[in-house]
């Protein structure tokens, strides 16, 4: 094989490993604009590998596979972002540092005490949403550690302030969406449907009648979406109804019910605890609680 048909192989081989958010190819090296280096990237994120197109064209020719080379640069990759993830840790005492990356997650019950405990939170019955620093995201999945309240004092900040910022970095991380069951079903198993962004919502009348689905774009932890500040008013205006049921049948997702159409709020509460025992992991539990958004309090509250 010559070196210009390593190259394509090497780089085809590569691609086959990366998730749809990172892509690679080849730019000059530093310091030496006569040779090339693989780049991997992921948005904003750059990785420039040490080694050259040249040096791994030798690595091939004396005895390495491509396919050993390529999941040799993979572990390099994935050894960068664990590094970055503990400098982003290292930095937590500085708020200015990583403000841009705290986060709201919804709490699973089975996680409650430890955030209960020492974590920077907000409660609306038994849901808690707690502030974590976001470490990584790979391949849809996001990987966050919790903020501990000590961090309050050395930032010299109220639990209101880094609450507001880590909700408002949120919604912007992960703005919410609509989706009917089936969709939520494919989007979750393909990838390939993004749900209906909130200003573009009109509810169909089977939408009316039995309700949706409301996640995020990414759906991990969808179910936070809303309690997004002005998500549930929203809703209730696109509905025209005066209040609306929220069924947090998992952490990535809530079932929205016209308040209208549901007379029985304890068959609610039961289709929820059925989810729950047969579908719902016991680390993805949210709540075994119906609530309810009223547009008259503007409040979220449990009623069941």
């Amino acid at each position: 094989m010559d070196y210009m048909e390593f190259k394509n192989q090497m780089l085809a081989e590569i691609e086959e490993r990366l998730t749809e958010k990172e892509y690679a190819c080849y730019e000059p090296a530093d310091g030496n604009m006569l040779e090339e280096s693989l780049v991997i990237q992921e948005g904003n994120e750059l990785i420039r590998f040490g080694a050259t197109t040249t040096s791994m064209y030798r690595a091939y020719k004396s005895g390495y596979s491509i396919k050993q080379i390529a999941e040799e640069i993979i572990r390099e990759k994935e050894a960068h972002k664990e590094i970055k993830g503990l400098e982003k840790i290292r930095m937590l005492d500085d708020y200015e540092r990583v403000k841009e990356d705290l986060y709201i997650r919804i709490v699973s019950t089975n996680k409650k005490v430890t955030v209960l405990e020492r974590g920077i939170y907000r409660k609306i019955g038994d849901i808690i949403l707690g502030v974590y620093l976001r470490i990584n995201e790979d391949d849809g999945k996001l990987y966050t550690t919790l903020i501990d309240n000590t961090y309050l004092d050395k930032w010299e900040l109220s639990k209101e302030d880094v609450l507001e910022q880590a909700m408002d970095n949120t919604v912007k991380m992960a703005p919410p969406r609509f989706y009917d069951g089936m969709q939520l079903k494919l989007s979750i198993l393909t990838g390939r449907y993004g749900g209906i962004p909130i200003k573009e919502f009109s509810p169909t009348e089977n939408e009316r009648r039995y309700g949706c689905f409301l996640s995020t774009d990414k759906k991990t932890n969808g179910a936070t979406a809303v309690f997004y500040p002005g998500v549930a008013r929203m809703i209730c205006l696109a509905y025209g109804t005066q209040a609306i049921y929220i069924v947090p049948t998992s952490i990535h997702e809530v079932a929205i019910h016209d308040s209208r159409y549901t007379e029985d709020v304890e068959m609610l509460s039961k289709c929820l605890e059925a989810v729950i025992q047969e579908s719902t992991p016991d680390d993805e539990v949210a709540s075994n609680h119906v609530f309810m958004y009223e547009l008259e309090t503007d409040r979220i509250t449990e009623v069941m």
